[in-house]
């Protein structure tokens, strides 16, 4: 099972990064990189043109041995998600659906690599919250799962449009597991290699969940938990006197089918709350989401013509319950 997290999320070390990097056979992000490539010249280049994109560099430095053992990339089937940002953006710009977001989206962002860069690595550092990035980069990323059929982690909907959002979704089954919540990528990477076995019992079990059919999930999870719980003490024992402090939690974890366009329907319901857009009801957000090719989707059948813009996609919401 393979699963997106949001470069927000691997920045912050945030619950749905750090239990994706666990549960994942693999993690994919979405690396903002100059259209170029990412040869030593052309990151040079967008040093030079973009400060504050070796900061966000930098901020990924923890990862690394992830990155080098292939949990983390940058691309699935040598694809990445930039174009489905781009996408996103264009589909706020042309639909009429989302004119009331358009007050908040900056073009220029999306047309000038330098600001692009710039602004993408600003945004993510400082965690949010410029609707003019975290929209399109959220969407995007929606979109390039469904594309690929890969997974989307999330958080506990906590502001209005995650609220919005989960009322959208359908949840399709849920377990509680515990896990590193706190940890470095070299323990990550421990912690994976010592559950293997029930580890990749469970991301199987995830991967064929879906409406109606969760048998075997709840096995799975349990089988997990026990091993885990088996092997905490070598998992917690000390490695590096320079280690972050090693945080183990129970997490709750959720699996969602969110129907397309949930993250720019609920960011336009959450425009229309704050009185920044034409007045709309959230019934009716849900309605334009619905279409008669989602609803088929959410019965496990694609439409007869699939399209990527219409197609749900499945969320991990993770939500961590007790730290020790």
């Amino acid at each position: 099972m393979r699963i997106v997290v949001s470069p927000y999320h691997l920045t912050t070390r945030e619950a749905p990064a750090l239990a994706a990097l666990q549960l994942a056979e693999q993690v994919v992000t979405m690396m903002p990189t100059p259209r170029g490539g990412t040869s030593r010249r052309h990151v040079e280049a967008a040093v030079g043109a973009a400060p504050r994109y070796l900061d966000f560099m930098e901020s990924w430095r923890w990862s690394a041995p992830l990155w080098e053992a292939g949990v983390i990339a940058p691309t699935h089937q040598g694809l990445d998600a930039a174009d489905d940002v781009r996408s996103a953006f264009e589909r706020i710009a042309g639909d009429e659906r989302y004119a009331g977001l358009r007050p908040l989206m900056k073009p220029h962002v999306f047309q000038d690599e330098r600001e692009y860069l710039q602004a993408v690595a600003s945004d993510v550092l400082k965690g949010g919250p410029d609707p003019a990035i975290t929209v399109p980069v959220a969407a995007g990323l929606d979109r390039f799962a469904a594309r690929h059929r890969l997974a989307v982690a999330r958080a506990t909907p906590t502001s209005i449009s995650q609220k919005v959002e989960a009322k959208l979704g359908e949840r399709v089954a849920a377990f509680a597991v515990p896990m590193l919540c706190q940890a470095s990528a070299e323990r990550i990477l421990m912690a994976r290699e010592e559950l293997e076995g029930s580890l990749e019992s469970l991301r199987e079990a995830m991967a064929e969940a879906s409406p109606g059919r969760c048998a075997g999930l709840d096995k799975a999870a349990r089988g997990y938990a026990a091993e885990f719980q088996s092997k905490q003490a070598e998992l917690l024992e000390a490695m590096d006197p320079d280690e972050p402090r090693v945080v183990v939690a129970t997490v709750a974890v959720s699996l969602v089918l969110l129907p397309a366009g949930a993250v720019l329907e609920s960011s336009l319901a959450a425009v229309d709350a704050l009185a920044m857009g034409a007045r709309r009801r959230v019934s009716r957000a849900t309605r334009a989401v619905e279409t008669p090719a989602v609803r088929e989707a959410r019965k496990g059948a694609l439409p007869a013509v699939w399209d990527v813009d219409e197609s749900p996609v499945m969320s991990v919401v993770v939500r961590v319950i007790g730290k020790s």
